[in-house]
């Protein structure tokens, strides 16, 4: 009868989500882990049905520190601390944030990427329902205002990331989304009017893009076939 691994399931995959965190998933062999418990490969391997698996816990646990970010309180403001703690974690946990974002096995993480997904919209639109500045808002326009600061976070989660920019710190993150958002709300509710202004028709005429001045808003579609509220 072979003898009781001294490794837990457990043991084995907090071993992998550390050196992912510390190194890289890159990093993340059968071989390092076993170097990480002072073991054998074998435990690994007689613990886990396959690698397959271990990645897989290793995701969802990269997802939860991420959820963790987001969901920290930070200004009171729901919808602005989760950004910030999107952004944050870019900055902080560089080689998680590549794992779930820029890997080039992210295409065959459908299941992951489907729970962030579920995440972020539910949540998102869950804090918007109540958010005074979007009072009077679509479900429509909500999701587009979605759209775009998802779009402006995640741009500035990769510039901190891969240190594009120069270093900036939490202050500096929250001032830049209230600046924006701020501008993306205010810009929403007045679009009607700036899009009828002369000047503004004649430059999206001259531009090839006078079309733009009847549409409601550009939608991006990035979250809308998860959204729990169609």
């Amino acid at each position: 009868m072979p003898a009781k691994s001294r490794f837990s399931a457990e043991d084995i995959v907090n071993a992998a989500f550390e050196i992912a965190r510390t190194e890289g998933e890159e990093n993340c062999s059968a071989r390092a882990i076993a170097q990480k418990l002072k073991s054998s490969t074998m435990p690994i391997y007689s613990c886990l049905n396959s690698m397959r698996e271990l990645e897989e816990a290793v995701l969802k646990k990269a997802i939860d520190v991420l959820i963790a970010y987001e969901t920290k309180s930070r200004t009171g403001d729901v919808f602005l601390d989760m950004g910030i703690g999107y952004i944050m974690f870019a900055k902080n946990e560089k080689h998680l944030f590549r794992m779930l974002f820029l890997s080039e096995k992210h295409t065959e993480r459908e299941e992951a990427k489907k729970r962030f997904r579920k995440y972020v919209l539910d949540a998102l639109l869950d804090a918007l329902s109540g958010f005074e500045p979007m009072e009077g808002f679509s479900q429509e326009q909500r999701m587009g205002l979605i759209d775009r600061m998802w779009i402006f976070c995640h741009g500035l989660a990769m510039l901190l990331n891969n240190s594009i920019i120069d270093d900036i710190d939490e202050r500096q993150v929250s001032e830049m989304l209230l600046d924006v958002g701020v501008f993306v709300v205010q810009g929403e509710r007045t679009r009607g009017e700036v899009f009828a202004r002369p000047d503004v028709k004649r430059f999206l005429e001259v531009s090839g893009f006078g079309h733009l001045s009847a549409q409601k808003g550009i939608t991006f579609n990035l979250f809308r076939h998860e959204s729990k509220m169609k």
